[in-house]
C-alpha cells in the first residue's frame, strides 16, 4: 500500500523526536516543558567546556604542548553548536510546533486534492528523506572513524590516543584503568552529541526544504486561476480563489520570518564554530598531531557548504516567487483592483526576507564559497610555513 505524504511527514517528525528526545529537548510535544534530562545534557555540555580548559592547561602549562588549544577547539566547535541548538529550541518551542503544524496542516488540506499537488508533497518529502540518509551515514561515518581509529590502537599497538581532546581532572589517562573510563566516556559524549546534532539539524532541514513546497502549491493555484480567467465568466470564484491566493503569500512570508527567527542565531553559531573547527583541524593535519583530524575535517566541510545551501534555497524560493507572479499568473485579466493588488504582491516578493547568520552574514553558496578562499589562503599560508 502506497504511503499519503503527510503520514510520511509524521514518519519524518517521529524519527527527529526520536533523536532530540535523547537531549530533552522534543519541543513537538504540545506540553513540552524542560525536564531533569535537558538540565542534565545542559551541565555535560558545561562540563565539557570546563574539562576543555583544564585538559589546555595540562596541555600549555605542564606539557609545553601548545597543540591541544587547535584540537580543543576544533571539538569544542561542535558542542558549541549542538548546545546553540539545543537553547534555541528550548527558548522557542512553541513557535517550532507552530511552523511544524502549518507544514502538517498543508500536508493533509492538499493529499486529499490529487494531482499535481500530490506530485510536489511526495517531491519535497522525497528530497527530505534523501537529505536526511544522507546525513545519517556522514555523522554513522565520522563517529565511527573517531571511536574506532583509537580502539584499534589501543588493542593493536597498546597506543592510549583519545577519542575526544579533553581529558577529566581525578583520572589518569596514562594508566589502562583511566584510559578506559576516559575514552567511554569520550564515546558517551560523542554519540548523544551526535544525537542531538543531528536531531536539531533535521528540524532545520525540515523546515527549510519545505518552503519551495509553498512555491510549488502557489504555482498551481496560479494555474487554476488562469483556467478561470481565460474563461471569463465566473467572477465570483476567481474573486474567491484571487484572495485564496494572496493569504497563501502571506502564509509564505509568515513562514520565513518564523524560520529566521528560530534559527538566525544557530546559523551564527554554524558558521562562526565550523570556519573555526576548520581552521584547526588543518593546522593539526599539517602539524600531524591528531590522526583522525581529516574526518573531522570533512565533517565541518560538510555542514558548512549544507548550511549555506539552505540559505540558496530560500534565495532560489523567493525569485521563483517573483517569477510566478510575474510570468505565470494573467494579471491583465483581472479587474483592475486585484492588477493593482498584484503590484503590491510583486513589489513585496522582490524584496523578500533571506536567511541570514545573526543578521550580520547573508547564508548562501557565495558566502559558502568566500569563507572557503578565506580557509585556502590560511591553509597555503601554514603549508609555506609549517
Amino acid at each position: 500500500m502506497t504511503k499519503t505524504a503527510v503520514s510520511r511527514f509524521c514518519a519524518i517528525v517521529k524519527v527527529i523526536r526520536f533523536c532530540v528526545g535523547f537531549c530533552g529537548t522534543d519541543v513537538s510535544d504540545p506540553n513540552y516543558r524542560m525536564w531533569a534530562l535537558t538540565y542534565i545534557v545542559i551541565t555535560s555540555v558545561i562540563f565539557f567546556f570546563a574539562c576543555t580548559l583544564y585538559t589546555i592547561y595540562v596541555g600549555v602549562v605542564l606539557n609545553n604542548d601548545w597543540t591541544i588549544i587547535l584540537q580543543a577547539f576544533a571539538v569544542a566547535a561542535s558542542a558549541m553548536q549542538g548546545l546553540a541548538k539545543l537553547l534555541t529550541c528550548v527558548t522557542n518551542a512553541s513557535l517550532m510546533r507552530n511552523i511544524q503544524g502549518t507544514y502538517e496542516a498543508i500536508y493533509k488540506e492538499y493529499e486529499g486534492r490529487d494531482g499535481e499537488y500530490t506530485k510536489y508533497l511526495h517531491k519535497r518529502i522525497n528530497i527530505f528523506w534523501n537529505l536526511m540518509w544522507a546525513f545519517i551515514w556522514v555523522y554513522t561515518s565520522i563517529v565511527t572513524a573517531m571511536i574506532c581509529y583509537p580502539l584499534f590502537h589501543f588493542i593493536a599497538y597498546n597506543q592510549k590516543l583519545m577519542v575526544l581532546q579533553f581529558l577529566v581532572p581525578g583520572i589518569d589517562h596514562n594508566s589502562d584503568s583511566g584510559h578506559l573510563m576516559l575514552i567511554t566516556l569520550h564515546i558517551m559524549c560523542l554519540i548523544f552529541g551526535a544525537f542531538g546534532n543531528f536531531g536539531g539539524d533535521m528540524y532545520l532541514f525540515l523546515f527549510i526544504t519545505n518552503v519551495p513546497l509553498l512555491k510549488d502549491i502557489f504555482k498551481v493555484k496560479f494555474e487554476e486561476l488562469n483556467e478561470l480567467l481565460l474563461q471569463n465568466v465566473k467572477y465570483e470564484e476567481m474573486h474567491s480563489m484571487f484572495w485564496e491566493l494572496l493569504a497563501w503569500h502571506q502564509k509564505y512570508v509568515k513562514i520565513l520570518h518564523g524560520t529566521k527567527k528560530v534559527f538566525k542565531t544557530v546559523m551564527f553559531v554554524q558558521l562562526s564554530t565550523a570556519c573555526i573547527s576548520i581552521l584547526c583541524t588543518i593546522s593539526c593535519i599539517f602539524m600531524k598531531v591528531w590522526p583522525t583530524a581529516p574526518a573531522y575535517l570533512l565533517y565541518s566541510f560538510i555542514v558548512l557548504y549544507t548550511f549555506c545551501g539552505l540559505g540558496t534555497i530560500v534565495e532560489n524560493t523567493n525569485e521563483h516567487f517573483t517569477n510566478e507572479i510575474y510570468s505565470t499568473l494573467l494579471w491583465y485579466k483581472l479587474p483592475v483592483k486585484e492588477q493593482k493588488i498584484v503590484i503590491l504582491m510583486l513589489a513585496k516578493s522582490q524584496n523578500e526576507l533571506v536567511l541570514t547568520a545573526a543578521d550580520v552574514l547573508p547564508l548562501s553558496m557565495a558566502t559558502a564559497l568566500q569563507l572557503t578562499k578565506g580557509i585556502y589562503s590560511f591553509s597555503m599560508m601554514l603549508f609555506n610555513y609549517l
